[in-house]
């Protein structure tokens, strides 16, 4: 293990990187990976799964998925040129000694072999989160299309074939799904999750009033996505989230967010959008943990009834010093363009990030070194990014 560098983006896969961080050395997770069969980025595949023993003797078989080309386009950003849209041959990897799948993150050929890929990541996560952690988790869904054909928004699809791999946690993956079928990638995740011992707070709704609408005619414009709220332990730091009601009161913030996706035009399409971040990061991220122990220094909020109930923050009521903390962290092991880490400067935390993809590490640089140099949050980040 390794001593922990914050406020730095770590080159790599996500899975491997963190194997090197050390125990409980993060106060909270919120990421959005990739979805299953939505693209392929143009990284080189890792390994997953099998015996990590094994001399791996890899076959190669290919399978046909759905249209679209990025790399195509005239208007195509630098970091688009590897990017398709799931439209052509895909070259499957399979080790004939142990099982083990060698591929990009979402390109599984079955949703289980993605999930249980995903929540290997998780794992890791789990162990680096400090017992008073919490992990966010946005996961968007995927439709099954046969292969070669066109639904209505003439795009061709992936079609789910029947694997016999061996796997750390499950035998025997298998699936099919029929044509047009949703496939319910978040609920099997977020059943998997639990299995494997997170605890699920919430199901939270990210409703997108801005959503594109669809060119099928036969189904319903799906303008939502979900985020899951998990907690490492039943104990857990939480700061209470507060909204105003249309008559002006206060209650407990919802589950069902309101909340337009964003843009930068450096990045892919589905940009995270920061307002989506606030919340989670607010309630979740310690403002301050203990140099020495590492627990989070609590804040006081006063419930109030009266004739109209309110909510008053009268902030620590320990008497310590301010030198006795730190700042808590946030970590986002699919980084991305760096919304995460913008969003926890903003609110003067600290923050680690991992990204697999060399062009959107590059942008995210280019676009957080400004905010770092002007807020100037850390001695530390500001030296890290100088020297870029």
């Amino acid at each position: 293990m390794t001593s922990l560098e914050k406020n730095k983006v770590y080159s790599g896969n996500s899975l491997d990187v963190l194997k090197t961080f050390p125990d409980e050395s993060i106060d909270m997770c919120i990421t959005s990976p990739p979805y299953w069969g939505l693209r392929d980025y143009g990284t080189e595949g890792q390994i997953w799964g099998g015996d990590g023993e094994c001399e791996h003797d890899f076959k190669s078989s290919t399978r046909k998925l759905h249209s679209g080309s990025w790399g195509e386009k005239d208007n195509a950003l630098p970091h688009q040129k590897n990017a398709t849209i799931l439209n052509w041959e895909v070259e499957d990897k399979t080790c004939g000694k142990c099982g083990a799948w060698k591929g990009e993150l979402g390109l599984e050929p079955t949703p289980e072999m993605f999930i249980s890929n995903l929540c290997d990541i998780f794992d890791e996560i789990k162990r680096v989160l400090r017992p008073h952690g919490s992990c966010y988790v946005n996961l968007g869904d995927s439709y099954c299309r046969n292969p070669g054909q066109q639904d209505q928004s003439g795009k061709t699809g992936i079609k789910t074939f029947k694997y016999n791999y061996n796997f750390k946690h499950k035998k025997n993956y298998g699936s099919a799904y029929k044509a047009k079928s949703l496939v319910q990638i978040p609920s099997r995740f977020g059943i998997e999750m639990t299995n494997r011992g997170w605890i699920l707070r919430n199901e939270i709704i990210w409703h997108k009033p801005s959503c594109l609408p669809a060119s099928v005619q036969d189904r319903y414009t799906v303008d939502f996505e979900k985020m899951f709220f998990f907690t490492k332990n039943p104990k857990y730091y939480f700061k209470q989230q507060i909204e105003e009601t249309k008559d002006s009161l206060q209650r407990n913030k919802r589950t069902v967010w309101h909340i337009n996706t964003a843009s930068f035009k450096d990045a892919h399409f589905a940009v995270y959008p920061p307002n989506l971040l606030e919340s989670p990061i607010d309630a979740s991220c310690p403002e301050f943990v203990d140099k020495k122990t590492g627990k989070p220094r609590e804040r006081v909020i006063e419930k109030n009834q009266d004739k109209v109930t309110t909510y008053h923050d009268t902030g620590y009521q320990d008497g310590r010093d301010d030198s006795e903390f730190e700042p808590g962290i946030v970590l986002d092991p699919f980084f991305g363009s760096g919304t995460t880490a913008q969003v926890a400067m903003s609110q003067d935390k600290d923050w680690v990030g991992i990204e697999l993809n060399s062009d959107y590490e590059e942008i995210s640089v280019k676009r957080l070194k400004p905010k770092i140099v002007e807020k100037k949050t850390r001695d530390k980040a500001s030296k890290f990014w100088d020297t870029k």
